[in-house]
């Protein structure tokens, strides 16, 4: 029970995935349609396969899975010609955090880096946090640019007692007029005009978002006036549960690696998407984990998140700074 790490060697996941990426995977996760799972060959031990469960051709048990290549001109090694493989010998490769994973990531992180193990050991684990996917947690982050969190919460929950809820339709009725006289800035309320407008006429699809790969999700996000790399970070890592994102332009994840590493100097974003590099794939369990130590070494808790008391269903949720 276990995350393991995984190195891609061969072509047979490409476009996906290509030879020298990695990959983790859990042996506690049941592989569903879809996902991507590693394994030993049937008949070759200590041989690892990465193959993607998919639809059989015909009936197979309960305890087993039909595996193919993506690219299926690279290889016939898959359920082609291995058959149906049991479900229990699979490990399944994470591409979105929940809190059982993200435990496992953590752990994972401690067993390798000391400095990242002397978090856990002196401040335990962070409790798995998620802001919920959609417009409300879009218009808090834009809201929470360049301000505290505990500004952007206070803005967030005048903007919705005025509005009444936090729908593009809303918003727009509410109007940037009325935005700027609750304290809203000119920039942020023409960011919040136009990303409801982009919303209702089609332009911008949170639902199809959910659903893309992290790179185009975020060129999507980064596409809107307003929606900048911290803030698609931020919307990446927390509402859509991504493992890789590191928001490099967070002062507090610059600040905080820099006091986990014992550094001189606050590193730039630059430098710490170079530090982050042994962290790959699972960065944003260590941006978690620098987060909690950050706000651990100055006695602080993560602020409630507003949007969870009005629009939308609370889940755990909690902010980070």
């Amino acid at each position: 029970m276990a995350m393991r790490r995984f190195e891609i060697a061969q072509d047979s996941m490409r476009p996906n995935l290509t030879p020298g990426d990695e990959v983790v995977a859990v042996d506690t996760r049941d592989p569903s349609y879809g996902d991507v799972v590693v394994f030993t060959h049937p008949e070759r031990a200590g041989f690892w396969m990465v193959k993607r469960v998919a639809k059989p051709p015909s009936p197979i048990r309960q305890d087993q899975v039909w595996v193919l290549s993506d690219n299926p001109d690279a290889t016939m090694a898959d359920s082609r010609t291995l058959g149906p493989l049991l479900k229990s010998s699979m490990w399944t490769v994470i591409d979105r955090l929940d809190s059982p994973s993200f435990n496992e990531a953590c752990m994972l992180l401690a067993a390798e880096d000391e400095s990242l193990r002397g978090i856990v050991d002196e401040h335990g684990l962070p409790e798995f946090w998620a802001r919920k996917p959609g417009f409300p947690t879009l218009v808090w982050l834009i809201l929470e640019q360049q301000v505290s969190l505990e500004s952007g919460a206070a803005m967030y929950r005048r903007v919705h007692d005025a509005a009444r809820s936090i729908r593009p339709e809303a918003i727009l009725d509410l109007g940037e007029a009325s935005l700027r006289s609750l304290g809203v800035t000119r920039q942020k309320s023409g960011y919040l005009i136009e990303l409801s407008r982009a919303i209702l006429e089609g332009d911008l699809d949170l639902d199809r978002l959910g659903r893309l790969p992290e790179p185009d999700a975020r060129t999507a996000l980064t596409a809107m006036r307003g929606i900048g790399p911290w803030t698609a970070d931020a919307y990446l890592l927390s509402a859509l549960r991504h493992p890789d994102v590191f928001p490099v332009g967070d002062r507090a994840l610059q600040v905080g690696t820099g006091e986990v590493l014992g550094m001189t100097s606050v590193p730039d974003p630059e430098q710490l998407d170079l530090i982050s590099q042994p962290w790959k794939p699972i960065r944003a369990a260590a941006a978690r984990l620098i987060w909690h130590d950050y706000l651990a070494r100055r006695g602080r808790v993560e602020p409630t998140d507003p949007t969870a008391e009005h629009d939308i269903s609370r889940d755990g949720v909690e902010s980070f700074p």
